[in-house]
Order: C-alpha cells, then structure tokens, then sequence
C-alpha cells in the first residue's frame, strides 16, 4: 500500500499546479543554517546542500519557477539512480494546494522596513503615498497575493537557498489613484510557504 501511495505522489507531483519538495530522510531545511554560510553540506551529508535548501519548499509546478531537474539524456545511470536533481537524490515532489495570500508568511529581517523608507522615500512618494505604514502594508499584501498566483521568477539557486523575484502591481495612491506601478521584490522561498526578504523594493518591473 506504501509503495502505491509513494507512486500516487510522484504521478500527482508532475500535474499538479504546485508541489512541494520534500525529502523524508532529510531533516535539514534552508531554516537550519544561518544566511552568511547557507546550507553547510559537511554537516547534512548524504543530503547535498542544493537539496537541502530546498527541503519543504512550495513552488509553482512551472519552468523557472521550480528547481531545474537533472537531465538524464546520455547518461549511464541505472534507472533505480536516477534521482530528481542529482543521481542518488532522495527528493520527491509532492502535490499540494494551490496556496492562497493568507497561507504566505512573510520573513522581514530587522531593519529592513527602515532601510526601504529611508532610500525609497522618492518612490513610495512618486505612487502617491504619504503614509509609510499604508505603503508597507500594501507591499506585503501584494507580495503574497503575486507568489500565490505564480508571479514570480527564479533568480538563482543554491546552498543560500531558491532567490526569485517577485513581480507586484501597487496601485497608486492620493493623486495618483487610478495608475497601476509595477515593481519587483527579492525573497528566498523557505520551508512550508514561508518567504524570508532580501530586498523590499528591487526595481521597477
């Protein structure tokens, strides 16, 4: 019955509009290690870092959205070694839900909120927004919503974990209701649906 369900999952992982990445065996996740090493494979060994900074990760099932999976054309390896990222690779995609904006938990570092208002002012003032507070409130909101609907891109991955952009309409605020901005913002995915910032505003869209 166990190995029904685990062929169940591996079946429903490749249709599904979102999967998580999960390794049963693996007990380390990106959450492990501090951001200045990132995942330290000396200590999750057999479990390689790429892997492990994924570890209960929600993506979106599509192309540069997802880790990239090991091309197996030309290869040699026996069918029982081919893993999903690396020969001997424990990693499965599992099927979830879709998730919705309130399943997203933000990750914002000490600080970073100030840096954002004291070098960006020109920019939350230029959409229209007086109220600082009112700005941040919509960013946030808007981050969850853009993830949970895809609207995001894979920017690199590896032992610091998945980097993506994550692409916002913010509407305009005061004198400027009615005009729509388009912006990006820097996150790495963590562990079940959580998104720890790296950069708040990172640049028009």
């Amino acid at each position: 019955m166990n190995i029904l369900k685990g062929y169940e999952d591996k079946i429903s992982g490749i249709f599904s509009d979102w999967i998580q990445i999960k390794d049963l065996e693996n007990p380390f996740t990106i959450e492990s290690f501090p951001y200045s090493t990132g995942v330290i494979e000396i200590i999750t060994k057999p479990h390689c870092a790429n892997c492990s900074s994924i570890n209960y990760c929600w993506f979106k099932n599509e192309e540069s959205k997802k880790p990239d999976e090991f091309d197996y054309t030309n290869s040699n390896v026996s069918e029982k070694d081919k893993g999903l990222y690396h020969p001997h690779c424990h990693c499965n995609k599992i099927a979830i839900k879709n998730p919705k904006p309130e399943d997203i938990k933000l990750i914002i570092p000490e600080g970073k909120t100030d840096w954002l208002i004291k070098d960006k002012i020109d920019w939350i003032n230029a959409m229209g927004y007086k109220n600082n507070k009112e700005f941040i409130e919509i960013l946030f909101q808007k981050t969850k919503e853009s993830f949970a609907s895809g609207n995001y891109k894979k920017v690199i991955h590896n032992q610091y974990g998945f980097k993506i952009n994550i692409f916002l309409s913010i509407p305009g605020a005061n004198e400027k209701i009615g005009k729509i901005y388009k912006v990006k913002t820097v996150y790495m995915i963590f562990p079940n649906g959580k998104l720890k910032n790296n950069t708040l505003l990172g640049g028009w869209a």
